[in-house]
């Protein structure tokens, strides 16, 4: 599981890494976000659903994690979309053969 914690960071930078590093992944992998209670560190979930393409991740979790500082924790997994099957020579391809 690759872990992002966004508390008290540049939350452009972050988007631009977290973008990055879900392109390298492979299906079946874990991305965990963490943030702060800020609305600015909060609004970072609605973000990385906005640019990460939605055919390319299930939701694991949302949920808010008590505490001290409170933590605000984002699970996705990534799948194999039907555009990387396509580019991969998926099923699609192996049928017609």
């Amino acid at each position: 599981m690759v872990t992002f914690d966004l508390r008290e960071k540049l939350i452009p930078f972050s988007l631009l890494q977290i973008t990055n590093v879900f392109r390298g992944m492979q299906p079946g992998e874990e991305l965990e976000i963490l943030a702060g209670s800020c609305p600015v560190e909060v609004a970072i979930y609605q973000d990385v659903m906005r640019i990460l393409p939605r055919d390319d991740y299930d939701l694991i979790s949302q949920e808010d994690i008590g505490g001290e500082a409170p933590v605000t924790r984002l699970r996705l997994r990534k799948k194999l979309s039907i555009k990387t099957q396509q580019r991969q020579g998926g099923p699609s391809c192996q049928q017609s053969i």
